[in-house]
């Protein structure tokens, strides 16, 4: 889950340096501005509840995409052609109780991913202390099959129930965790997670904790702790995943697991240098542990101009397979589907979203029916074969599921 991003900015005579006076400062290279809510950059801290509600309406308004007919029209087709397709969304974060999710809300982006033609999705049950209501992730996850139990979607157990619910014309669901702090007092929580329906979980949200170091510092990577903590993950079955974990976290977390690591939803620090995005040394010790990485759809994290048009998502996905080959590569949305109340639970929580480091702008984000956009630009652009899109689509994350999962 990436809700708030974005980095880069240019000096121009304003202040050097945090400040909560002057105008606009410059920090870690972003000029944020102290004055102006719909300035690309802004400090939330010390602003009025009405500056902050005036922020959270422009964050809502750019977050879409627009796409034209004619776009529509060849991503239709390409998704005739991959009808028969297994697709796979790696990173829905959303589920009942996490960053304001409503059960209609929930309702929405499941069936949003099942109109865009997704047979299974991985949904986030939790991400940090205080990530939205009160409710343990044990309880989030009961919420949450509640609804899916509405909608008829079964909880997947197995790689066999994901081929079973293509030859079906269903969908199958999966949850993940990005972060686990819930488990530093109690290892066992691995254990009972997975017996509900967790099949991937990452180390931390961004920031370190006793597991390992996060993706905004980057000065740390696996503790003692965090190595009990894949031990746990692979006895149970589950996915090791290192996105929001710092660079040297990815490359720990290879060392120490008997199973692949993947990164679920990130993007390459060379195509765009936000602090959120993933080295390539990184990516290699994904790839060489025979993990996949999945780009994920969030304009902040794509560009400067933190467009997130199928385009420029394929640039980062061009790059990825370059870098570690296109049988690694995968799809991850980052949508959220209840954005405004998000962000309204978010904007001012500068600890975990600092906008030094390029958070909390009005990036646009791709959903999941943009799976098939990028599927053109990739066999059109970068000549990508159908091979090589069937693998993109969700036989690469299979092959990881398969061996991590055993069934």
């Amino acid at each position: 889950m990436v809700v708030l991003g974005g980095c880069g900015g240019e000096s121009g005579g304003v202040h050097q340096g945090y400040s909560e006076t002057a105008p606009e400062y410059e920090a870690d290279g972003n000029v944020i501005s102290n004055v102006d809510v719909r300035a690309p950059r802004w400090n939330p801290r010390g602003k009025t509840k009405e500056q902050i509600a005036e922020r959270v309406r422009y964050l809502t308004e750019s977050y879409d995409i627009v796409t034209t007919e004619a776009q529509q029209a060849r991503a239709a087709a390409a998704r005739e052609k991959y009808a028969d397709a297994i697709v796979i969304n790696s990173l829905l974060p959303t589920a009942v109780g996490i960053v304001g999710t409503s059960a209609d809300d929930y309702r929405r982006g499941v069936m949003r991913n099942i109109d865009a033609g997704m047979t299974t999705a991985s949904s986030t049950v939790y991400a940090f202390p205080g990530d939205g209501d009160d409710h343990t992730v044990f309880e989030r996850i009961e919420a949450s099959r509640e609804v899916l139990d509405e909608l008829g979607i079964e909880v997947l157990n197995s790689v066999a129930d994901i081929r079973q619910a293509k030859r079906d014309g269903t969908m199958v669901m999966m949850f993940n965790v990005q972060g686990s702090e819930f488990v530093i007092e109690d290892m066992s929580a691995v254990e009972r997670v997975a017996a509900m329906g967790v099949r991937v979980a990452s180390f931390v949200y961004n920031l370190n904790n006793a597991l390992a170091g996060g993706g905004t510092a980057q000065d740390m990577g696996v503790t003692e702790l965090g190595r009990e903590f894949i031990a746990a993950a692979n006895a149970n079955n589950v996915v090791v995943d290192c996105s929001h974990s710092s660079n040297q976290t990815c490359i720990d977390a290879t060392r120490y697991s008997t199973t692949p690591v993947i990164a679920s939803h990130s993007n390459p620090a060379a195509v765009f240098d936000a602090g959120r995005n993933i080295s390539d040394e990184a990516m290699q010790a994904v790839a060489e542990s025979g993990g996949v990485v999945c780009n994920m759809g969030v304009g902040a994290f794509m560009n400067p101009e933190f467009d997130a048009s199928p385009e420029e998502y394929a640039k980062h996905v061009e790059y990825t397979a370059n870098l570690i080959g296109r049988d690694r590569t995968c799809f991850s949305t980052d949508y959220m589907h209840n954005a405004e109340a998000m962000f309204a639970d978010n904007v001012a929580n500068v600890e975990i979203y600092p906008p030094e480091k390029g958070f909390g702008v009005p990036a646009s984000n791709m959903a999941a029916e943009h799976i098939w956009d990028t599927v053109v630009i990739l066999e059109k652009e970068y000549g990508w074969s159908e091979e090589d899109i069937i693998g993109f689509l969700g036989e690469n994350l299979l092959r990881v599921y398969e061996t991590t999962w055993g069934m």
